[in-house]
């Protein structure tokens, strides 16, 4: 069998949903123009492949309507490097020694690679363009796809896939739930679909997730 790649931490997250400590998030377009610092311990598979759901931020960016090269005006390296067209999605905190507590509230921008590394962790990045993301509930280490999941839905099912070597996920609708668990869960035209978590959405003060089936390894 082929490696799933993110596995492990994927099932960190389902231990996560299912103990009730990972809070709901929220993703706000706001404007900032102070000082920021990257968020140390923020950073996924340093051999990530920019615009794959499961492997990089910079998706959700787009899909709030934030598309630019790096924001970062100061400390630009020597020419040749990934700046400032090679960019990401850079977690950035206020805070200098890049800490942010889980279900915490930090700040996702665009900043390419070279800036997005640890060896600039603690410095001070100053910026000109200021739209970017506000994120709540987000938790370091947390692949973009298990995030994007965790965003407000009125669909009361979630299902999360793991198809053509990335993770994935679909709202769905209580009609297609059943569905799924009752039939050959195929979730696109390209393929069946072997490994899938069926998640359920329920609200009262907060957003709660349960697990109800689950084709992963070892589950």
């Amino acid at each position: 069998m082929n490696e799933i790649k993110h596995l492990e931490r994927i099932k960190t997250f389902l231990h996560e949903l299912e103990a009730g400590r990972i809070q709901s998030t929220g993703a706000t377009v706001v404007d900032f123009a102070g000082v920021l610092y990257n968020v140390d311990g923020s950073s996924d598979d340093p051999k990530r492949i920019p615009d794959h759901n499961g492997e990089n931020w910079k998706p959700l960016l787009v899909a709030f309507g934030i598309d630019h090269d790096c924001y970062v005006t100061n400390a630009v390296p020597a020419p040749g490097a990934s700046h400032p067209a090679g960019w990401l999605g850079g977690h950035m905190t206020t805070n200098a020694n890049g800490q942010v507590a889980n279900g915490g509230t930090c700040y996702l921008m665009p900043l390419c690679s070279w800036h997005n590394s640890t060896s600039r962790n603690g410095v001070a990045f100053a910026h000109t363009e200021t739209r970017m993301l506000e994120l709540t509930g987000y938790n370091l280490g947390e692949l973009p796809v298990t995030f994007a999941l965790r965003l407000p839905s009125e669909m009361p099912f979630a299902v999360l896939f793991y198809e053509n070597d990335e993770w994935k996920f679909k709202n769905i609708s209580h009609n297609e739930a059943i569905k799924l668990k009752s039939s050959v869960h195929k979730l696109s035209s390209i393929q069946p679909v072997e490994h899938y978590v069926l998640i359920e959405r329920k609200w009262d003060d907060r957003t709660t997730y349960h697990a109800l089936a689950s084709t992963l390894p070892g589950a």
